[in-house]
């Protein structure tokens, strides 16, 4: 399977798993930025770099009001093939929103839901070596979609178990950029070393 194949297929499934937000004004006092506020930089924790030992990762956007899309890729030889990316969709569902029925079309093209991963949590495979995992954070209003290409993949839900554990109302606030004022949140930040520190 051809790397820029793969990594096209990756972005294309994460944007149908995003769900945007219409409304993405600024943040009051108490209240969580807007998800275009949010960076991979600010969002990825140590715990998820040291799951990813020497991958770089670099920031997109999937749409101007979702939040970033980090996607990493592997620097070493033996593990050149695989690409991972995080989405990141952090917004309030509407009232009365029902989380777990939000699965409902990842389990219908073939998911099994994962149990007891965030408010909820569904794993598939849309491609041969591809393994996708939507699932929705218990403490803040995120919800994030693992996608892993290559070897390796059933490190999927792991990777995404560790994702919700780093998402804090405090790290949403710390994620935003600086300066914050008079500035403006980048389309595509620099690659980084998801090892590093």
């Amino acid at each position: 399977m051809r790397v820029g194949w793969g990594a096209g297929v990756v972005l294309a499934l994460s944007l149908g798993a995003c769900r945007c937000s219409q409304d993405a004004g600024a943040p009051d006092a108490g209240m969580l930025p807007p998800p275009s506020a949010l960076t991979c930089e600010g969002l990825i924790t140590p715990e998820i770099r040291d799951a990813l030992p020497g991958f770089t990762f670099k920031e997109e956007r999937t749409c101007p009001t979702c939040g970033p899309l980090c996607t990493f890729r592997s620097a070493e030889q033996e593990q050149k093939e695989v690409t991972v990316s995080i989405t990141y969709d952090c917004h309030q569902l509407p009232d009365g929103q029902d989380v777990r029925g939000l699965l409902a079309p990842t389990l219908r093209a073939g998911g099994m839901e994962i149990p007891a991963l965030g408010k909820a949590a569904a794993r598939r495979e849309p491609v041969p070596g591809m393994m996708q995992v939507v699932a929705w954070d218990d403490d803040t209003p995120c919800g994030v979609v693992i996608t892993w290409l290559g070897k390796n993949r059933d490190r999927a839900p792991e990777l995404a178990r560790t994702t919700l554990f780093g998402l804090t109302r405090e790290r949403l606030l710390q994620a935003i950029p600086l300066p914050a004022i008079g500035g403006s949140t980048p389309d595509a930040g620099p690659d980084s070393d998801a090892g590093s520190p």
